[in-house]
């Protein structure tokens, strides 16, 4: 067996081979021990509010002018932009002299070129990473990341002469996607003064740099009057005819996604369909949920495929169901609602850190977000940009996007499963105990197994019920049930799937309103949980999580890699980790 994966066993096996009597309970400084889920409580560092982060930097909220010179400030021209980006090249030449010259000529550009190292840090050469975090460390005397993003919301609100041009200017050298998200919020808040186009997005649809047309397409379709389909009618013919002359492909396509989705207009949607097979995978998954809905059904022809031909073929199949149905589709009436993000998150285990990551990607397939945590092996959004995630063999950490631990549940017995329920609660599957929590933390119930820590994995059912699987002899599993309040339905379990290897942290998920996937020692399996009747099944070895998606595929997470699997089989997608990572789980939203 190969060292890596023979490390990824014993990781894998640790997690669920913890006994109950030898694990303990972390708790923050202050915090009792609890017998059973603890209380969510304050961690890590404390966020720097708005009002202190404008402080720092000699600003107000209300200061308009103070605002948008400080944008400004932080804004280069596109020639300085080069060389910016020149210099941290630089950061990883051979010579260590050439480096430190490289890093002292950065810092004279000042806050300016602040955003441009930030992204450097996340560099593949990890020395251009390393250094841009030096550099960084030098230059940052106040917190510019949260100076820029109080300065966006402080503008958004008191609108000062200038706003929209100041935003559109800084756009591209923003610090973080996440900041360059609320950029662009903040201009749809700005796009429609007095209900026509602001001056400012206008020219931007010709601006040189794709980043801004792209905002300006974004905020000319989506800010002004939210109840009408197209919300800003002066300017509505320049943006379309400035999205189709488009040569950057992601501008294009977010230009594009809005005139159809948002817009509503109907002349788009072939252009759209016809971007297939250039788009990134996030994209195309964004681009078939809406066909699907659209459509009721895959045409002839139509399914996605893995290769570029398949991509190929699937396009034209669609650009034939439009050129036959579309004109029978009034869009201003489909009850369109996004099923699927394009967003791939992922949870992996390094042999060479022994550290579990979070790892987010966005339609583009760009890493977008991550962190690293002890034993990390599950992380769900929460919601806010915050991640719920099992950690250290006894704990549900609350982490934002930067891997700030916001809130910590501390449990006597180790986690194997937790779930965002719709209302904004949790629930927490642990080898003993099940809890239910309310939006506010508190407590509703709690289920426990007498004198056994035997749990291998739960889910909240459509029905509002809970199940759970146990370990039964060797490899057996039986499903149970709880209902609303945490009682159990019937004392007899249902005899459940196969779990060979039950060290792998397997789990299971509702499909439907009477069906499961499990995860086994060698395949996915779906079962109906009230009778274990098998039915579809996927031959894998070591599977760790699985999901139903949307289109009807089957995402699958295994020791090496995530896959897209069709109801035959066969493989869509695949992604697998640069560095020779283990993938722990995956989930597509």
């Amino acid at each position: 067996m190969p060292r890596t994966l023979a490390l990824f066993a014993v990781f894998l096996a640790t997690l669920l081979a913890v006994p109950a009597s030898a694990q303990k309970v972390i708790v923050q400084p202050g915090t009792p021990p609890v017998a059973g889920g603890g209380p969510m409580v304050a961690g890590g560092k404390p966020a720097v509010n708005d009002d202190e982060a404008l402080k720092s930097a000699g600003m107000t909220a209300n200061d308009g002018e103070k605002l948008i010179g400080y944008l400004k400030m932080r804004t280069v021209s596109d020639i300085d932009q080069g060389k910016i980006n020149g210099l941290i090249k630089k950061l990883g030449a051979e010579r260590f002299a050439d480096r430190i010259e490289a890093g002292e000529q950065l810092e004279l550009f000042g806050p300016a070129a602040i955003g441009l190292l930030k992204t450097a840090e996340k560099d593949p050469d990890p020395e251009i990473g390393y250094q841009a975090g030096r550099v960084l460390r030098r230059m940052e005397k106040i917190p510019h990341s949260a100076v820029a993003a109080a300065a966006v919301r402080a503008v958004v609100k008191t609108k000062p002469p200038g706003a929209a041009s100041a935003l559109l200017g800084f756009l591209p050298l923003a610090d973080s996607d996440a900041l360059a998200d609320d950029i662009r919020g903040a201009l749809v808040a700005l796009a429609a003064p007095g209900g026509k186009a602001e001056p400012a997005l206008v020219a931007a649809l010709s601006d040189a740099s794709p980043v801004r047309r792209g905002a300006a397409y974004v905020a000319l379709i989506e800010g002004g009057n939210p109840a009408e389909s197209v919300r800003i009618k002066d300017s509505f013919e320049q943006v379309k005819a400035a999205i189709r002359k488009e040569t950057d492909g992601p501008e294009k396509f977010r230009g594009l996604w809005l005139l159809v989705t948002t817009a509503r207009d109907k002349s788009a949607v072939p252009d759209l369909i016809g971007l297939v097979p250039e788009l990134p995978r996030g994209r195309i998954w964004q681009l078939e949920d809406l066909l699907l809905q659209l459509a009721g059904e895959v045409p002839a022809g139509g399914r996605f495929g893995k290769t570029p031909e398949a991509l190929q073929k699937a396009r034209d199949a669609w650009l034939g169901w439009w050129k036959d149905k579309g004109g029978a589709i009034d869009l201003v009436k489909v009850a369109y609602k996004p099923r699927m993000l394009g967003i791939t998150d992922m949870v992996e285990w390094s042999p060479n850190t022994g550290l579990g990551r979070f790892v987010s990607y966005g339609p583009d397939m760009k890493e977008r977000h991550r962190f690293t945590g002890n034993s990390l092996f599950e992380a769900k959004p929460v919601g806010n940009g915050r991640y719920a995630c099992i950690e250290n063999y006894s704990q549900v950490l609350e982490r934002d996007l930067d891997g700030v631990t916001q809130n910590t549940r501390n449990f006597v017995q180790q986690p194997v499963a937790v779930e965002i329920l719709p209302n904004g609660g949790m629930l927490v599957v642990t080898r003993q105990f099940i809890y239910e929590y309310n939006k506010d933390n508190k407590q509703e119930w709690m289920y426990q197994r007498q004198n056994t820590a035997d749990i291998l994995a739960g889910c909240r059912l459509p029905n509002g019920e809970t199940l759970f699987t146990i370990q039964v002899g060797g490899n057996g599993a039986n499903a149970f049930r709880l209902d609303a309040k945490g009682k159990l339905v019937e004392e007899k379990g249902v005899a459940l799937g196969r779990m060979v290897n039950f060290g792998y942290a397997p789990s299971v998920v509702p499909v439907g309103a009477d069906k499961v996937l499990m995860c086994e020692g060698n395949q996915v399996a779906e079962y109906e949980w009230k009778t274990g009747k098998i039915g579809w099944k996927k031959a894998v070895q070591s599977p760790t999580c699985a999901q139903r998606l949307p289109n009807g595929n089957t995402l699958i997470s295994t020791q090496f890699t995530a896959i897209e699997v069709d109801d035959a089989g066969d493989v869509l997608w695949e992604h697998r980790p640069k560095d020779g990572s283990m993938v722990l789980k995956a989930y597509r939203r």
